[in-house]
């Protein structure tokens, strides 16, 4: 190995970082020593601001929020005109769009309410309400009163928005209550001070919530002395020292609240406030740190030179461990640029050589085993195709083509092992046979496409209209047949009358728009006996109750051994 000049050892740069860690912290010790007061005070004082500049954007971005959705759904009729069931729609879209709201409910111009979210709210009148009076004169978007709600029984801010015809006329209002927890959660989001307040006043001077509530001054309260002194609506923002309700000096923070972004037309203001004396004390914590740290600071230079020197050296050689242990690995060990030209980076490039070495003999067995892998999944998917070949051919083989329905080998199975439960059980079952009336007469007039299509929608409605553990067939041209486990004769002709109705009830279009075309079904029932041989015995005896149906004029059910009733 070759000589490392001394400039280049570790013992030469541990003495420099010790040197360039010392300086800086004696440094420190002296600014901290002279840090005064005021500036502590100062700090605080901006801390306030921005918290009050933080709580006014998120409010309003909550008021242009709402004023936005208000304004698309003002216009809607089913708020005007009903009927409640579409209103409900409107308000229930309204109410995943605003997830802070209480309540959204609309009232028509006398005030009285027509709609509501929250229910019940049969007599409520809002006429009286500031913002329904302001949203009424305005035509549009208006800021209201702290309220307590009639129907929620919580206490509220309300937005509201008047209702416009076709002809944009007011016609009524839409209201927004927000309660007053979401501003309890923008006073956690903000970032207060510690001992610090948030209060939103209206445009009148009328607090509208304060958190952490105060009892010397409650939502609703005005407090003209706070707007009568340094505060001016005319400048959007500003800090100032006032008496709070109690004579306590306490200094504010405020932001006005506009949805303009020139600040025009404010609806309220945003104050953060905190008392003098806790903003002196909080003032005074930060100088006695400050002075603590200062005492500190040369105590802490040896560590701060240990710490270094572990970043510098100790990070180094874990780096060149972690590079060690990946020798062999799938992609190349690389070293970080610059990792230096002492001792630890001549034995990390003696490192990266032999990683190279090992990589140039991986990748040819990386290149094999990605053959493998891709042979493998080739072989995979044959596998996959061929199963899923299988199951079509298996599906092909037990269903009708046309109607997606099983077919008659499917049904006979079916037959075969209802029947042998209900002599091994008793469990009754009733079989249907069903027959398309006059379907002759459908393919001779609109061809067999149609034909085609009634089968189809007729298959449809069986399967609709069955459980999940009955059973529906196409056992012949226009012929069908339905299995009723756990169904009595009696239950069957029951389930029979849904069929047939369901059946009746289709549409089925006619070619070149014509039309639709209806179509009816006649059905006969026959309860299943132990005696009976389950193909001959049960299938004769629902085939003579449904040729029977059809002889009594058809489109009805017989139930076998009431032929004659």
């Amino acid at each position: 190995m070759r000589t490392i000049p001394f400039y280049k050892t570790i013992y030469f740069r541990f003495m420099a970082v010790f040197l360039v860690a010392i300086g800086p912290l004696v440094a420190v010790e002296h600014w901290l020593a002279l840090a005064m007061f005021d500036d502590a005070l100062a700090q605080g004082r901006s801390l306030l601001e921005r918290a009050a500049y933080q709580a006014a954007a998120v409010q309003d971005a909550m008021a242009a929020q709402v004023r936005q959705t208000l304004e698309a759904a003002a216009s809607d009729p089913a708020l005007r005109d009903g009927p409640p069931e579409a209103a409900d729609a409107v308000l229930a879209r309204l109410a995943e769009a605003l997830p802070f709201a209480d309540n959204i409910h609309a009232s028509d111009v006398s005030g009285e309410m027509r709609f509501s979210l929250v229910k019940p709210f049969a007599g409520t009148r809002v006429g009286g309400r500031r913002y329904f009076i302001e949203a009424l004169r305005r035509g549009d978007f208006a800021m209201g009163e702290y309220v307590v709600g009639q129907i929620t029984a919580k206490p509220s801010i309300h937005f509201a928005h008047s209702l416009l015809d076709a002809s944009g006329t007011p016609s009524g209002v839409l209201g927004v209550a927000v309660g007053l927890d979401w501003y309890q959660s923008l006073f956690h989001r903000c970032g207060m001070p510690p001992g610090a307040f948030l209060a939103f006043f209206d445009r009148q001077g009328v607090l509208l919530t304060r958190y952490p509530p105060s009892p010397s001054l409650r939502p609703g309260d005005r407090f003209d002395a706070l707007f009568s002194g340094q505060f001016a609506w005319g400048q959007s923002s500003g800090v100032f020292m006032a008496a709070n309700p109690d004579g306590v000096e306490t200094l504010y923070a405020y932001k006005t609240l506009s949805l303009e972004r020139d600040g025009r037309d404010p609806y309220g203001v945003m104050f953060v406030g905190m008392a003098a004396r806790d903003a002196q004390e909080a003032a005074r914590s930060r100088a006695l740190l400050a002075a603590g740290v200062s005492a500190g600071a040369v105590a802490l230079a040896v560590a701060a030179a240990a710490v270094l020197c572990r970043l510098v050296f100790v990070k180094r050689l874990r780096v060149l461990a972690d590079f060690a242990d990946s020798l062999g690995g799938r992609e190349a060990c690389l070293l970080p640029p610059r990792f230096g030209d002492d001792e630890i980076g001549v034995l990390g490039r003696r490192l990266a050589d032999l990683s190279e070495a090992l990589q140039d003999k991986s990748e040819h067995l990386g290149e094999a085993m990605a053959k493998l892998a891709r042979e493998r999944d080739a072989m995979a998917e044959t596998v996959e195709q061929l199963r899923l070949a299988e199951e079509e051919l298996v599906r092909r083989a037990d269903h009708d083509a046309l109607t997606g329905l099983e077919n008659r080998g499917c049904f006979v199975t079916r037959l075969g092992v209802e029947m042998a439960r209900l002599r091994r059980q008793g469990e009754p079952f009733t079989l249907l046979i069903l027959d398309i009336d006059d379907f002759k007469h459908v393919n001779d007039r609109f061809g067999h496409g149609l034909g085609d299509d009634v089968l189809r929608a007729v298959a449809g409605a069986l399967r609709a209209g069955l459980r999940d553990i009955d059973g529906a067939y196409r056992v012949g041209g226009e012929e069908f047949a339905v299995i009723l486990p756990a169904t009595d004769g009696v239950s069957a002709l029951t389930a029979a009358e849904r069929l047939r109705r369901a059946v009746a009830a289709l549409d089925i279009p006619l070619p070149d728009g014509l039309g639709a075309a209806r179509v009816t079904v006649s059905l006969g029932a026959a309860e299943a006996d132990p005696a009976m041989d389950a193909e001959k015995d049960l299938f004769a005896a629902a085939d003579r109750a449904l040729y029977a149906a059809k002889a009594a004029g058809k489109n009805r059910c017989i139930l076998a051994g009431r032929e004659n009733a």
